[in-house]
């Protein structure tokens, strides 16, 4: 018993090498170039995400695929300023656009009712949002 080591809460954030995350993280930095853009955009898309989740989803997703906003807005039939200002936060697209950007990027555009009860339970209720029809 008198070999074990008691560990604080401070030393639990320290890594195997004796630095703890952040140190570790700024170290990759100075060594990397594509780590310190990753970070910046990862950055960036923290504080869209406060702003416009959807525009930082979409910019998050293209980021993680690889894609220009060029690429997408060839691939989902619309310009690389609607992407731009998509992902810029200022722009909320309609929903048969919003599905055409979400499938170039692997994914599918589901909607969602909440109903609230009497006794304070939610129903919830998810569904792929449907093709719109034109009258």
């Amino acid at each position: 018993m008198d070999k074990l080591v008691s560990v604080s809460e401070s030393d639990t954030r320290v890594g195997p090498r004796g630095r703890d995350a952040r140190e570790a993280a700024e170290g990759r930095a100075r060594r990397s170039q594509d780590y310190r853009a990753a970070r910046e955009e990862y950055a960036a898309i923290r504080r869209l995400r406060e702003k416009n989740w959807i525009a930082a989803h979409i910019r998050e997703r293209r980021y993680e695929l690889d894609l220009t906003q060029q690429e997408v807005a060839q691939r989902a039939g619309t310009s690389h300023s609607f992407i731009s200002r998509l992902e810029s936060g200022e722009h909320i697209p309609t929903i048969p656009v919003l599905k055409r950007i979400l499938a170039v990027l692997d994914e599918q555009l589901l909607i969602g009712i909440e109903r609230a009860t009497p006794e304070d339970d939610r129903e919830l209720e998810i569904a792929p949002a449907p093709e719109v029809l034109s009258a």
